[in-house]
């Protein structure tokens, strides 16, 4: 991971975009990894054409894994609920500049 890399994801760390609940998601899910125990809970408010009206997280954990929600979040934002699950590992992963390694 290059150093514009690691600057763009303490940014969102320290930064997040799209951080807080929504009243009303329509869709809601949430992971957790019980190895370094990060914790990501998403919530999309939809339009009436299936697409993503606003989305919020919320989670703690390490840098990377709260500022690739943060960038997700911007992402999803104004795409269709079928673009949304298209979204691949390999997408979140270029978001934030490459691959990752277990610790």
């Amino acid at each position: 991971m290059s150093s514009i890399y690691s600057e763009i994801i303490l940014d969102y760390y320290r930064y997040p975009r799209n951080k807080g609940s929504l009243s009303h998601p329509q869709i809601q899910a949430s992971d957790s990894n019980p190895l370094c125990g990060d914790i990501v809970e998403m919530q999309l408010e939809l339009d009436e054409k299936n697409t993503v009206k606003d989305v919020k997280f919320n989670g703690q954990g390490c840098a990377i894994s709260q500022a690739s929600a943060s960038m997700l979040t911007e992402l999803v934002k104004g795409k269709t609920v079928d673009d949304v699950r298209k979204i691949s590992k390999e997408d979140v992963l270029s978001l934030i500049g490459g691959q990752l390694t277990a610790v």
